[in-house]
Parts: C-alpha cells; structure tokens; sequence
C-alpha cells in the first residue's frame, strides 16, 4: 500500500477552526498522515474488539484479550467513551528516567519531558489514545480551544479554555490561567534555550483579553500550531519570574501534580482534583521509579510492578507474553530516528574540524553487522543498517531507504577510512584518540561502536559510562569534549523542528557548535518555502549535506516497534514518537485501570 506522505500538508483552508481538546482532529494544519489507512499495521492481528457504541458493552469488548498482538487503530467498545466508562482510581506503575532538573528549555529530553507531560499543557498536542493513530502526526487543541488563521498565514488567534487552573501550590495557588500567562512564556523561549527556534518568526505576542492571544509572524508559518504542540509547554508567570524554582519543580495546570522527586529514584504524582478537561484524570495515582537494568525491568514488567514495556525484539516480546498473562502486545512502526541512533562531535575540538577524520569515523563502523548485532531477527525489519538522521524518513520515503542511499561515509570502508585518517596525520604510532561518553545507548556503545572503532589501528577510542542526568547536561551545555550520544530528538511534529534547531549554526539544538554556510541558506530556505514539493526538495538536499559533513555519526535503528501492557490498562497506546516514558506521557491524564 502506498504511503500517505502529509506529513507538512497545505491542504487545509487557511482559516481553521479547532473546537474541543479532545476533538483529535486529523488534518489539522500541516497535519500529518504517516502509514497505510487503519494505523500502522492495519487491522488487528487476531481479534480486535469491535469498536461502536459505548451505551452497551458486550461481554468481551471491554478489554482487549490478553496474550494476542494488535495493529493499527483498536479501541475497545468502552475506549470509545472514556468520560462514560473510564474508572476513578489507582495508582499506574511505569519506569521513568532520572531526571536532571524540570525545565524543557534547557534540554530536550524524555527524563524531563515526562514529568512536564503530566504536570503541564501546551497550547497543542499529539492526539495520543486508543482511538489515535500511532503512525500518524494530528495535532489537537490542549490549552486552546479554538484558533483562527489570517488569509495571508502570518497571524494565528488561539482562543483558550475558560476557567483552567494552576495547581494549588505555592507559588501558583490555584489561581486561574490568562493569556498573560501564555505571552510571557513564548517570550521566554524566544529569549534564549533549546526552543527558541519554534518561535523565531514570531514577531509579537498580543493579549486583547484572558483568554485571547494573538500570535504575529514575519511569514507564513502552516505549521506552527505542530512546532506549538511538540516542546512548549505554558507555565506561570510566577514560575517564569522565578527559573531556578521553575528548574526544580514541576508545576502547571496538568492533569497531575508533582508530590515527590528522588534523584536516582523517582518521582509521584497525584491527581489534580481542578482539572480542566471533564473527568479527568481517572488515576489517583501515577508512579514513576528509575529502573536502569533491563533485566530488573522485566521482571517488573512480569510481576505487575510496572504496567508498560517496550520490547527490543520479537524475541523478547514473544518471551514477556510468556511470561505475563495479561498483557497485550501492540507492534507498530517507528516514525523517526535521532534520538540514540548516534553520536554528535565536539567541533570546537580542532581535531574534529577536520571532515576527513569525521568521514573517516563514519566508515570505520559496519553498520550492516551493527543491525545484525543489535536486532538479530529483526535486522531486515530495521533497515539492514539504514541508520536514520534527524529527519522523519517517511517526509522523503514511501519505504525505508537502503543504507547504500546515504552515501559514501555511511558504507564500511576501512581502507579508504584509514586513507582519511593518514591523510589527516594520524598513524599507527600517533593514532587518533577518543572519549565517548553515554548513557542511553552504552550497551551499543559498549559491545559494539567502540569496539568496532578500535578495529582500526590508527584509532584509540574508550568509552565512558555516565548516569543520565549527567549524560543530557553534557549535551545540553555543549561541553563534551570529544563525542557524546544524542540524547533528544523526538517529539518533532514539523519537519522544519529536526532542521533548523540542530543545523542552523545559531540553532538552540546546534550541539554539535558546527556553522556552515551551506547548511544555514537550506534550512532558512525549507522554512520559508510554501509549495511543498519544493520544501521537499529542499530537504533532501539538506539531508545529503547532512551524510557528506558528517557532524554526527548516525546508526542503525528498529524500525519494528513492539509495546506492551497489562490489559486492565485502558485508553492506552504506544506512538510511533515515542513509548509512555518518552514522549507519549501525556495520555496519562485519559488513562484508567479496570481490574475487573
């Protein structure tokens, strides 16, 4: 089945009108439909409760059935009403990352998205849910209600929901939010941090009255309200006034409130009883512990301890459907890489100046024996070494591209990787020394990458183990001093967001410190270009800059996701984004447990 590639669609009449938070819009601006209709595998593997109305559930389509796999788009008949048949109660166990601080604009990163998820809004979301499409980017209102769009796309005005309250702590105290609220944090971001970029073409930020804001921008921007929905969450005035005590604690207007945070432990949650959004939260309780072994995890996992689990293989989830009765598996595609497939090069270091020595990295790797490695059954379902950049592959692919499409430093060449590298006035006797940093992929790092650098003589690579916090604000400050992983990524619902931020030289997410020309004209090009086969254009262009430079190293991801839950979990679904501890943490506040 062909792809429905709409992932930057100018489809949509200029003037839009979004009504309900909870409407899940497709189509919405600059929307995007990734996948076959149906979801991201079409219809369910065995079984799938037919969908319909919720005013009377038959015997067996409450929840899913246990032990079975699933694709595409499978609500239960009671997911189809959730404020209906959703049940008040309980705590919900999952593994949350360990989190270096509570402020999104220093660092984009899962450890402190998930916390941000549950306890703020945006003005947009991702529709996340049993009813939503995994394989798919639709956008929905949050904090906004309704928005219009002026004939010539330079101005958005985002009606807010009335009567959406703070949480009732200090300093907010449950007070009411307003449009001032919203101002002050656009111009936060746009006064510096890693989210500067989404609102480089605003130009003013006006407030007619509290629930009003008018937006302003120097071009037409379709996909602002995407660039809204993915990192910007609103906070406070009192917050904004206050960055060190906004840096440690999470508080907003979301579903949960923040009751505990233990560094290397975990943090707590409790419903927010003033809750905007009709009947919801369902939970009581959301707990989040900081599980780093894998084995650990799966055993919490089997014994009811956490709810969710992301599987790495066929394999492994044949084995924890084995294992764990109740739990149903979910297998669906992933939509984009950069977020672990890789590794950034400190470019102030002037031995990673050199391009030759930066190619040469690159070919020292094979990548075809990496996925074999790494995804065993699943290498052909993981690209056969294709090893993704930031781009979503699906804006430039109907298919996974073959890693020979990347070019010549993408290819296992150690021959002409040793030319580079003496070229450059490396030797045996003087190799090229390297300290790699990572948390996130320090098994791969490990087992595979620096091992297989080492393979050539005129390399001496080690690896260095850090802890997470410590691994993101290496990152996020730029002070690395050779390599360290990419540890952001997702979620970017516009293209321009894996473009502009990372590879414009003045970009918030510029972590590699690299400025080219080149690079800097394309990604302003493709965000002010409006025919989208041209925007498309652009961005493979951008993207063969990307593979020739070489100012990160990218490696093989699997493609073939596979999620699974307890079956007493409901209204829940993995995305192709990112799994419930990554990036799809704010569905939490639909979420609901039925034991029975």
């Amino acid at each position: 089945m062909p792809v429905n590639n709409q992932w930057s669609s100018r489809s949509v009449s200029r003037r839009t009108a979004l009504r309900g938070a909870g409407a899940g819009l497709a189509g919405l601006a600059g929307a995007a439909l990734i996948g076959c209709s149906g979801g991201g595998g079409g219809a369910a593997k065995t079984d799938a409760p037919a969908g319909g109305s919720s005013a009377s559930v038959a015997p067996g389509q409450a929840k899913l059935k246990p032990g079975q796999t699933y694709t595409g788009i499978f609500p239960t008949a009671t997911e189809q009403d959730p404020i209906k048949n959703g049940k008040k109660g309980g705590t919900y166990k999952f593994r949350i990352f360990d989190s270096p601080h509570m402020d999104f604009n220093k660092i984009l990163s899962s450890t402190v998205n998930t916390p941000n998820d549950l306890t703020k809004n945006k003005l947009f979301r991702l529709a996340l849910g049993a009813k939503a499409d995994a394989g798919a980017i639709n956008v929905e209102g949050d904090l906004v209600e309704k928005y219009e769009v002026a004939s010539n796309g330079t101005q958005f005005t985002l009606f807010l929901n009335k009567g959406v309250k703070f949480h009732n702590v200090a300093p907010v105290m449950g007070r009411v939010m307003t449009s001032e609220d919203v101002k002050l944090s656009i111009e936060r971001y746009q006064a510096g941090g890693v989210q500067k970029d989404v609102f480089a073409d605003v130009t003013s930020v006006q407030t007619p009255d509290a629930n009003t804001v008018v937006v302003k921008l120097n071009q037409p921007l379709a996909e602002f309200p995407k660039m809204a929905a993915s990192w910007s969450y609103i906070d406070a005035k009192e917050l904004i006034a206050d960055n060190a005590y906004l840096t440690r604690h999470a508080i907003g207007t979301g579903a949960f409130i923040q009751d505990k945070w233990t560094a290397k432990e975990g943090q707590e949650f409790v419903r927010h009883p003033d809750y905007f959004e009709k009947g919801m939260p369902f939970l009581d309780k959301v707990s989040g512990k900081v599980i780093d072994d894998e084995n650990v995890l799966q055993s919490a996992f089997t014994t009811e301890n956490v709810f969710n689990y992301e599987a790495a293989t066929s394999d492994v989830a044949k084995q924890m459907l084995q294992q764990a009765p109740k739990a149903v598996l979910f297998e669906y595609k992933g939509l984009q890489g950069a977020n672990v497939n890789g590794f950034h090069f400190q470019l102030k270091n002037p031995k990673w100046q050199d391009e030759r020595v930066r190619r040469a990295f690159s070919m020292a790797i094979d990548r075809k024996d990496w996925a074999t490695a790494r995804f065993a059954e699943d290498t052909a379902a993981s690209g056969n070494g294709y090893s993704p950049g930031p781009m979503p592959w699906r804006a430039l692919y109907d298919k996974v591209p073959e890693l020979s499409s990347q070019g010549p430093y993408y290819q296992y060449n150690p021959a002409e990787a040793t030319k580079l590298l003496t070229a450059a006035g490396y030797s045996n006797t003087k190799p090229i020394t390297a300290e790699l940093t990572a948390w996130f992929a320090r098994l791969d790092w490990g087992e595979i990458m620096v091992p297989a650098l080492n393979k050539l003589p005129l390399i001496k690579a080690t690896f260095r183990q850090v802890d997470n916090p410590t691994a993101v604000t290496l990152l996020s400050a730029r002070n690395f001093q050779d390599i360290t992983n990419i540890t952001w990524g997702p979620p970017a619902y516009a293209v321009d967001q894996t473009l502009y931020p990372w590879y414009h030289s003045k970009g918030g997410l510029n972590h590699s410190n690299h400025a080219d020309d080149t690079m800097d004209k394309l990604v302003t090009a493709q965000r002010q270009e409006q025919d989208p086969k041209k925007q498309k254009e652009i961005w493979k262009q951008a993207e063969d800059r990307i593979y020739d430079q070489v100012w990160e190293v990218f490696t093989p991801v699997n493609f073939q996701r596979r999620g699974l839950w307890h079956n007493y979990v409901m209204n829940f679904r993995q995305h192709g984004l990112g799994s419930l501890t990554t990036y799809a943490s704010h569905q939490f506040r639909g979420i609901w447990l039925d034991q029975g």
